[in-house]
C-alpha cells in the first residue's frame, strides 16, 4: 500500500468522498466512473490486495489518480444505499408522485442543472487537458445502459460560448445515478483543466 505525506503543512486534503447507489445499480455505477476515466476494484468480483480486508466488501473503490494503489487518500468509494435511506427516500418518491406541485418543484430544481450548472451544488475533479475532459463526455454519451441517467453540458472553454472563468476548461455531468446524499436530488460533477499554470 502506499503511503502519501502531507506535503503542503498546515493544509488540509480531500481525503475520500463516498457516494451511494439504488440497490441493483452498482454494475451502472462502475460503468460511469469507468467512463470518466477512472479505474474502479470492485472487492465483490476482482481480485483485491491483501490490505484491503474484508471491510471494503461492499464498496466500490475509485482511484482518481492513474497508477495509484492508495486506498486512503484521493480516493472515492460508493456502496447501496442503506435500507434507512432507502426507505426515506421510497417515501418521498411517494409524496413526490401525489403532489403536482412539490413534483414541479423538484423538476425546475433538476432543470437548474442543466440551465446553469458552475451554479449548483457539484464535486469537482481534475483532468490534464481539454482534450481528456471532451474524451470522457464522448465516452458517457456512448454508454446505452446509462446515456438516459445523465444530462451532460457543453465543454466550456475559456473566452467561449458559456465561459464563466477563463482560468478553467469545464463539463458538467448530472446523474441520479449516485449521490452523496439523497438519490432523489441526484449528483453534479465538473471535470476541470485549470489553465493558470497552478
Amino acid at each position: 500500500m502506499t503511503t502519501r505525506p502531507l506535503e503542503r503543512t498546515g493544509v488540509h486534503l480531500l481525503n475520500h468522498v463516498e457516494f451511494v447507489y439504488a440497490p441493483g445499480e452498482r454494475a451502472l455505477v462502475r460503468s460511469f466512473f469507468e467512463a470518466l476515466g477512472f479505474r474502479v476494484l470492485d472487492p465483490q468480483t476482482d481480485p483485491t490486495p491483501p490490505e484491503l480486508g474484508p471491510a471494503a466488501g461492499p464498496y466500490l473503490i475509485v482511484y482518481l489518480a492513474e497508477g495509484d494503489d492508495d486506498l486512503i487518500d484521493n480516493i472515492v468509494y460508493a456502496s447501496e444505499v442503506r435500507p434507512e435511506q432507502w426507505a426515506l427516500e421510497s417515501a418521498l418518491r411517494e409524496r413526490l408522485a401525489a403532489d403536482g406541485s412539490l413534483r414541479s418543484l423538484q423538476t425546475e430544481h433538476h432543470a437548474a442543472y442543466a440551465r446553469m450548472p458552475q451554479a449548483m451544488t457539484h464535486v469537482g475533479l481534475a483532468y490534464p487537458s481539454t482534450d481528456a475532459v471532451k474524451a470522457a463526455m464522448e465516452r458517457l454519451a456512448e454508454k446505452e445502459a446509462i446515456r438516459d441517467r445523465l444530462t451532460l453540458s457543453e465543454v466550456y472553454v475559456p473566452g467561449g460560448p458559456g465561459s464563466v472563468d477563463d482560468r478553467v476548461t469545464q463539463a458538467f455531468v448530472y446523474t441520479d445515478l449516485l449521490s452523496v446524499g439523497l438519490l432523489l436530488g441526484g449528483q453534479q460533477f465538473e471535470l476541470q483543466v485549470r489553465h493558470d499554470g497552478a
